[in-house]
């Protein structure tokens, strides 16, 4: 497997291909060869994952500024159905932080949905990211794709800091921050219970919490999409108050004993 920029025009339209593959024929924000192509004449980066000059996986970044220094917006990540499950996501994206590092960036910025549980345990555990706020229906609705399944589009704005040592942590493949402890004991403040109205759940203000998710909200998605949308309502009440509590999103976890999954938060 060859890490590298994305350099010719038929592995841009690769790119444009893999998006239409990941996110659905009918999705509606593909981005066209094109632009990819300009972005990186202009600061943006198109790195991809070759597999005998197959492209099997992409990250996209574009360049900004925030405040007085560089930014990059990730705005894309991808890989084909059969080369997943190998960690090809984290190597892209921490091809894509080394180059970046080269050119004096130190921030990245890029969403994901907090109920794909997949993706926060990336995020979070792995590549050591931060969550700086939650959008609710951040791209609308109808976007064509999915991976939406059909609903709101609620998205976290991850901040990836790529010098700190949290992110250092994480890719050297150690534990970002051990609250094994504290993460047994935090209360789980989301628990979907048909017929429960948003307005009457009680959200306590306990040194820490637990809010969980769906483990496979895709699978969800398909059997049962109004227990989804209960979930995404449970989920955005719950952040949105604790973030604005100054609670902090910690880790990420699997319950052993019953695969529940859940975010930990607690107060600085």
């Amino acid at each position: 497997m060859e890490l590298r920029h994305v350099d010719s025009l038929a592995e841009f339209d690769e790119c444009v291909e893999l998006q239409r593959e990941t996110w659905g024929s009918d999705f509606s924000d593909v981005v066209p060869a094109s632009i990819l192509k300009v972005s990186q004449k202009i600061g943006g980066l198109v790195a991809g994952a070759f597999n005998d000059a197959r492209l099997v996986g992409f990250v996209y970044s574009l360049l900004g500024y925030q405040g007085d220094g560089l930014v990059h917006w990730s705005h894309m990540l991808a890989v084909r159905t059969d080369a997943r499950g190998q960690g090809l996501g984290r190597r892209l994206k921490l091809f894509q932080r080394a180059e970046l590092l080269k050119r004096g960036v130190q921030t990245v910025f890029w969403t994901y949905d907090p109920l794909v549980a997949q993706n926060a345990h990336l995020n979070i555990n792995r590549l050591g990211a931060s969550i700086a706020g939650y959008v609710p229906n951040m791209y609308g609705e109808g976007t064509g794709s999915p991976l939406h399944a059909g609903g709101e589009t609620d998205r976290f704005i991850v901040r990836w800091d790529l010098d700190s040592a949290r992110v250092k942590w994480a890719v050297d493949g150690e534990v970002v921050a051990d609250h094994s402890g504290a993460v047994a004991e935090a209360e789980i403040v989301t628990l979907p219970d048909p017929g429960e109205r948003i307005e009457d759940i009680e959200l306590p203000e306990t040194s820490s919490v637990r809010i969980e998710v769906p483990c496979d909200m895709t699978a969800l998605a398909q059997q049962d999409p109004e227990r989804l949308g209960q979930w995404r309502l449970l989920v955005r009440n719950a952040f949105l108050t604790y973030l604005r509590r100054n609670y902090a999103v910690q880790s990420f976890h699997r319950r052993s004993t019953d695969g529940s999954c859940y975010y930990f938060l607690r107060r600085p």
